[in-house]
């Protein structure tokens, strides 16, 4: 089974809010593994929605988070471009199991955020079902939880999406080593 953990940097903080950014890194027993970053272009996500008090917040982030969110947006792709290369990236590191499913789990910071913030953009965009099956969506904030005695040790940029997924997966593998979980 490939571990794939994925951040989002978006404008808001429930399923049907803008995407900013999808950062992604598959993570194992043995490290952090291949990596996925893409920014995305604010227009054209349909009827997806920003949150005023989300765009405050990140107002008050650092300018190294929010000028490479928010600078040149005329060359950054459009949601479902971005959706296509991350499926595709996806796509090119499992193998499927005897019902054509990848043999991917995709881990998100909470149970109602990336993952499902990442299901109700590709309907938005009406794409097929996401390179991953939906049972294999897991949530790296209960892991978390299950050991609080190890410390999230943050790295990069905070709130860029890769630099938060590499962060995340790296505390992962330290917490399912702890656990045995593996």
């Amino acid at each position: 089974m490939i571990h794939v953990m994925c951040d989002l940097e978006t404008l808001g903080r429930r399923p049907g809010c803008k995407l900013l950014s999808i950062g992604a890194v598959v993570f194992g027993p043995k490290g952090l593994g291949a990596e996925f970053y893409e920014e995305v272009k604010i227009n054209h996500q349909g009827d997806l929605t920003a949150d005023q008090s989300t765009i405050d917040w990140w107002n008050q982030q650092s300018p190294e988070a929010r000028d490479r969110l928010y600078g040149g947006q005329d060359v950054k792709p459009t949601l479902r471009m971005a959706l296509e290369k991350f499926n595709a990236w996806l796509e090119q590191l499992a193998m499927r199991d005897q019902k054509g499913n990848l043999e991917l789990c995709l881990w998100g910071n909470g149970a109602d955020f990336d993952n499902a913030i990442l299901q109700v953009a590709f309907d938005k965009t009406t794409m097929e079902q996401p390179a991953w099956p939906f049972w294999n969506n897991r949530c790296y904030r209960t892991l978390k939880n299950l050991a609080p005695s190890v410390k999230l040790v943050r790295q990069g940029v905070y709130h860029n999406a890769l630099d938060d997924a590499k962060s995340q997966a790296e505390h992962a593998v330290r917490l399912m080593d702890q656990l045995k979980a593996w």
